[in-house]
């Protein structure tokens, strides 16, 4: 069996599972369940066309497919690099290392990645400004290729400037790419993760704009999608979005409590020490109980 049909097919079955599709409804319409079957076993070849369709049934970039696993590993490995090189402020160290990389690198998606870090540290350290910054973020995802090939990259550099946007106070723009985002359909979940991420930044930017009333609707929907996925990642921020937005809007003191217990309940589970601690210290009187 060809390698890279095997790559494909694993990757085909596994985005299959993770919806918890059969092969019936995965095919249906496109071809027959054997060739589905064969497909996601390696024995057979796809053609461009079924591929395709097969991608637009599973609403996801062909790219996905072909992936490669070392080409992923080595993406990761950098990107995890910068970010250490970031959190302790060792711009130069930092700049320093993306022109390397740059100098090997000849995965698209990771060369992206760069051009972004490097951009990112050069407005944080004032080499250039927010705006400029922006309009270059901007120009790299306005390649019409990008969203088909790198819709990771995408998504996060469109956050980006959206956090930009809201550290210049301007939160009308930030919010426009917040909405955009999210009328895009998140089908796998890796995706609807990162759909948290944006609806927690999201909340972020209303919070900024005092808009109480908002920030419960949305907050509503995004505890109810986390604990359909039992996805704990982003629950607990949440629940605390939704209580300070219950305590601006003087809401009922048990519904307070409520939502910030249950968000210092999950910041415990998930060893998320930081967020305990701050609720701990400043909103005891607001839960049912804490144990410092």
């Amino acid at each position: 069996m060809n390698s890279l049909n095997i790559s494909i097919g694993n990757e085909i079955k596994r985005i299959r599972q993770e919806r918890n599709w059969t092969q019936s409804e995965l095919c249906r319409g496109i071809c027959s369940q054997a060739e589905i079957s064969k497909i996601e076993n390696g024995r057979n070849s796809p053609t461009v066309d079924l591929l395709q369709q097969i991608a637009e049934r599973l609403h996801i970039p062909v790219s996905a497919f072909f992936i490669n696993e070392k080409q992923k590993i080595n993406f990761q490995t950098i990107d995890q690099d910068l970010i250490q090189l970031m959190r302790l402020n060792q711009y130069p160290e930092m700049l320093q290392r993306i022109d390397q990389y740059l100098m090997e690198a000849v995965d698209n998606n990771v060369i992206i990645l760069l051009r972004y870090h490097k951009l990112i540290v050069k407005e944080t350290t004032k080499i250039i400004d927010y705006r400029t910054c922006i309009t270059q973020l901007l120009n790299m995802t306005a390649d019409e290729n990008m969203i088909e090939e790198s819709f990771l990259m995408y998504l996060r550099i469109q956050m980006s400037i959206a956090i930009l946007y809201t550290n210049n106070g301007e939160y009308r723009h930030a919010d426009a790419i917040y909405l955009s985002l999210l009328k895009d359909e998140y089908q796998t979940v890796e995706y609807k993760k990162i759909k948290f991420k944006i609806v927690y930044n999201y909340i972020r930017n209303l919070i900024k704009q005092k808009d109480f009333t908002e920030i419960l609707k949305e907050t509503e929907i995004a505890i109810n999608e986390s604990n359909h996925l039992r996805d704990l990642s982003y629950l607990g921020h949440f629940y605390y979005q939704r209580g300070y937005a219950l305590e601006q809007l003087e809401s009922p003191l048990k519904w307070i409590q409520e939502s910030y217990t249950l968000a210092y309940g999950i910041f415990l589970a998930t060893e998320n020490t930081s967020y305990a601690t701050i609720l701990e210290d400043h909103l005891t009187d607001l839960m049912y109980f804490s144990l410092k």
